[in-house]
């Protein structure tokens, strides 16, 4: 979800065709910004080469309120780094599970959705940059309101599932083939994982699946030439959206023309290597598999990083959508 939005936003200064100046001006000042988003300490910021963002939809609802962003009160629902090394036209976006059990900096142990409730952006950005290694140099995150406007602004979305998925906790199901979904139903698609043989892994492998057949369909729309839904979508994601304070619009300019060049086909979704899922206190968590993911990040910082994906299958299977993995749900 975020990715989708940040693009949509983001490449507002090649999509916008015929609206006006002020427009423009007016979709930057409704994109809230945080302040102390990023930690003060910046040591590790050339520690890999490219640019990093961290992606959050968080679980928030409601009205927008100021400085909701900054309260820690809402869960990251979505977490996604998303790289664009120095020297490629690819990017690569990295799904952290929510369910993660990791270090979280003076906290102890937790899953890692908890890390953005008790200590807002500031935390989580913290948390990703000690897991991983590599340097968070902007934040952005999208409530799940905006979501649901986004996709019904852009006429809704189009997936192609190559096998059923059936709910049986909520009675939801979609059928093999193609699923035409609006903002509501996509929002149930990406966010339900009750009655999931995977539970939080075939949630990301959904999201994963979403986004990137709405980033095709917002590259494939020729939003230029209706400026009315464009101006319904960029008000839906701004309004909807927050970045760290030291993202101003020359930066959001920056990386628009940087997923303008790169373009949905080069855009790589893999998640994070998983050990296995494991009770702690009461709680389904996910153990990482560290030895996989060390690698990866080091992969990530010597710029071999689709190489490495291949090598370890790391890199989204939407064949597997809708398929058995271990055969018994889990709940939480």
């Amino acid at each position: 979800m975020a990715l989708s939005a940040l693009a949509a936003v983001l490449v507002l200064v090649a999509a916008t065709g015929g609206v006006a100046l002020w427009r423009t001006e007016s979709y930057d000042e409704n994109i809230e910004r945080i302040v102390g988003a990023l930690p003060s300490d910046r040591a590790s910021a050339e520690a890999d080469p490219g640019r990093n963002w961290l992606l959050v939809g968080s679980d928030l609802r409601g009205e927008a309120t100021a400085g909701k962003w900054r309260s820690g009160e809402s869960g990251s629902d979505v977490i996604i780094l998303l790289h664009m090394p120095e020297h490629s036209e690819r990017a690569f976006a990295i799904s952290f599970p929510r369910d993660s059990w990791v270090e979280i900096p003076g906290h102890g142990k937790a899953k890692i959705n908890d890390a953005y409730r008790e200590g807002g952006p500031r935390l989580l950005v913290r948390t990703v940059e000690e897991l991983s290694g590599v340097a968070v140099d902007h934040f952005a995150a999208l409530d799940f309101r905006g979501f649901e406007r986004m996709v019904d602004a852009l006429g809704g979305v189009t997936l192609d599932l190559p096998n059923a998925i059936h709910d049986p906790t909520n009675g939801w199901s979609w059928p093999a083939g193609q699923n035409r979904m609006d903002g509501e139903e996509a929002l149930r698609f990406v966010r339900e994982r009750k009655g999931l043989s995977g539970s939080d892994i075939d949630r990301v492998q959904r999201q994963q699946v979403f986004l990137n057949a709405m980033a095709e369909k917002v590259a494939e729309s020729d939003l230029s030439s209706d400026p009315q839904r464009l101006d319904r979508l960029l008000t839906a994601a701004s309004e909807s959206m927050a970045v760290d304070d030291r993202a101003d619009a020359a930066t959001l300019r920056a990386v628009a023309m940087r997923l303008l060049d790169t373009g949905p086909e080069r855009i790589t979704f893999a998640t994070l290597a998983v050990a296995k899922p494991a009770w702690v206190d009461g709680q389904n968590v996910l153990r990482l598999d560290k030895s996989v993911n060390d690698g990866f990040f080091k992969a990530l910082e010597e710029d071999r990083l689709r190489a490495y994906i291949d090598k370890h299958g790391l890199a989204n299977d939407a064949e597997r959508l809708g398929r058995e993995t271990d055969g018994q749900p889990h709940d939480q």
